[in-house]
């Protein structure tokens, strides 16, 4: 019996771990917890947003902070006008108005570019993740625009109260009518009133009536545009004996010519000659290429002639259509076109305009065809048309032949019968580089060498993006403690502090610059010139580029630094200006460079 109760028991018992063991097994398993779609997109979104050069909150911040102290200066200051003047506002404010244009505009391709990795989403997710971005980024920029505008608005200088001119009129009136009746009534007395001499209205010169034009002091005519509040200078004064420039008079290529003279500079040349390489490397299957060209003019009055200069190039856009025997430049070029002119009359206070076209006839010979005069009316300048010229390349000649066409006086063109002779663009792309060897002072080259990180430091290396023209900027210890030295003495604003010497090493195609020596400006070395160094208020390129002007030609890179915030800026010099990509700029403060020179003592 008892054996009987232990074997139920032990049956009992069995049947409970197997229902038991049953439920275990059947009970779901919990699943491993994955992270949420929203913190992975949102992450990589403010990572982005974290690397970039302008919208990090650093930057913000920075920014913002800069600002504040120029309005808290402003409220405590009665001679604003000055303080707007010297520490460059206008310049500073215009330039953080089209950065944040720049910024507002491309939101949708930045949301766009972060979006790109999550395609599984659902359109619901897609949707709200997209508008938490929009939010987020509009927010940042809406703060800072506020504040820009909160600059702007206070560093304008209030106009003087002009006269009550209607008033005073008035009263002149009613004087001068006073003093009529008054002789009337006298001559009146004394038998009747002599006639008023009529005066003669002014001489107007032919040609200048009711185009726009007034006459000058010195009989030259001056335009003034519709379009423009401010009448820029028209000069060739530092053109003229230039050696950077190249002379061509049009009584060597041509008969008749409304051009006189060009001046085409060097950097000019190597850009055209640059645009056709690849043609050139592809002879097989050539297409037509082109660009407009920027410059000067002046008009002589007294002959009829005009003399223009040639400086920079705009290539099209990316709507341009270059086929085998046709040419269409597209419609952004035109914005190109018109966004480099304000620069251009911004930052010189003279009159750029459009001064040529260049196109190719790869096969053709050089020519001018019904079309291409089509193109040059189209582009021509509304009241002073005929100082427009044209330039046409045959690439695939032995020596790249270039005819240059012009208006003649009567505002035709000239045809291919009229050229005299062909210029060549391989010689002229030597000279020009000739001419870059002569006049200004390169940096020697040096073999490549690595650089370790104990002993020198690359102003360069946290730039998201780099030039191979200015790959690195390398400081050695020595240059690294003068400069730390520099900023410690008296140091002028807006003005430069130092100069760096040394070297340029070239790895393929990446060149980096060595600074073994620093100097004054009046103080020139053995070793070559490679950058400045400069102290301004902010990072501003139109503050920079007046205080490093007189050696954009002789430069590679531009070190800044703010003493509001001890930041160090490298700007590259990219042909001969200095770059105005912020992609392309290393930052460091200055503690980090004294915190390196303690490390590697």
């Amino acid at each position: 019996m008892k054996k009987i109760q232990v074997l139920a028991r032990l049956f009992v018992m069995a049947l409970m771990v197997f229902f038991a063991t049953d439920a275990i097994a059947a009970k779901p398993k919990a699943k491993k917890a994955e992270p949420e779609p929203k913190m992975e997109v949102m992450d990589a979104f403010n990572k982005y947003v974290q690397s970039d050069p302008f919208l990090s909150d650093e930057t913000q911040q920075r920014i913002l902070g800069e600002i504040g102290k120029y309005l808290d200066d402003l409220l405590h200051r009665t001679d604003k006008a000055d303080y707007v003047m010297n520490n460059d506002l206008q310049a500073y404010v215009q330039e953080l108005e089209q950065r944040l244009q720049k910024y507002k505009d491309e939101v949708p391709l930045v949301i766009e570019k972060v979006m790109q990795n999550y395609t599984e989403l659902d359109a619901e997710s897609t949707v709200s993740f997209r508008k938490q971005m929009e939010d987020a980024l509009n927010g940042k920029l809406t703060k800072l625009s506020e504040k820009v505008t909160s600059l702007k608005n206070e560093i304008q200088v209030e106009p003087e109260k002009p006269f009550n001119w209607t008033l005073i009129g008035i009263i002149a009136g009613a004087l001068l009518l006073l003093v009529v009746i008054i002789a009337i009534a006298s001559r009146s007395k004394k038998g009747g009133a002599k006639p008023v001499p009529v005066k003669p209205r002014p001489n107007v010169r032919a040609g200048t009536a009711g185009t726009g034009m007034q006459q000058s002091a010195d009989g030259g005519i001056v335009v003034r545009r519709k379009t423009a509040t401010i009448l820029k200078k028209q000069s060739l004064e530092d053109v003229i004996d230039n050696p950077n420039y190249l002379k061509v008079d049009a009584i060597d290529f041509t008969y008749e010519s409304a051009v006189r003279r060009m001046y085409i500079k060097n950097t000019c040349i190597i850009d055209i000659y640059k645009m056709y390489a690849e043609d050139l490397r592809n002879p097989e299957s050539p297409k037509e290429d082109g660009c407009m060209v920027l410059g000067r003019w002046v008009y002589d009055n007294e002959s009829n002639e005009y003399y223009v200069s040639l400086e920079e190039i705009v290539l099209p856009g990316d709507d341009a259509v270059f086929e085998e025997y046709a040419l269409n430049f597209g419609g952004k070029i035109k914005l190109k076109v018109l966004e480099q002119l304000r620069k251009l009359r911004r930052e010189t206070n003279l009159q750029y305009d459009l001064t040529c076209w260049v196109h190719s006839h790869p096969g053709l010979g050089v020519f001018f065809s019904n079309s291409d005069t089509s193109v040059q009316d189209q582009l021509k300048h509304p009241t002073h048309p005929n100082f427009l010229t044209a330039i046409v390349v045959d690439i695939l000649t032995p020596m790249q032949d270039v005819g240059i066409f012009t208006y003649r006086r009567d505002a035709t063109i000239n045809s291919k019968n009229d050229l005299k002779k062909m210029y060549s663009l391989i010689d002229w792309y030597h000279w020009a580089e000739e001419s870059l060897k002569t006049s200004v002072q390169r940096p020697v080259a040096a073999a490549p060498k690595e650089f370790t990180a104990d002993e020198f430091f690359n102003t360069l290396k946290n730039a998201p993006q780099h030039d191979n023209s200015c790959y690195g900027v390398q400081l050695s210890k020595g240059v690294v403690m003068d400069l730390c030295m520099d900023l410690t003495g008296p140091g002028q604003a807006d003005d430069i502090i130092s100069m760096f010497h040394g070297y340029a090493s070239q790895h393929g195609q990446q060149v980096e610059y060595v600074a073994e020596q620093v100097s004054d400006k009046d103080t020139e070395p053995k070793l070559s010139l490679t950058g400045c160094f400069v102290s301004a208020p902010h990072c501003s390129i139109p503050t920079v580029r007046r205080a490093v002007q007189d050696y954009l030609e002789r430069i590679h890179y531009v070190l800044v630094y703010t003493p509001s915030d001890g930041l160090l800026t490298t700007i590259p010099v990219v042909n001969n200006d200095l770059c105005t990509e912020q992609e392309f700029y290393g930052e460091q403060r200055l503690e980090e460079l004294k915190t390196w020179i303690k490390q590697n003592k």
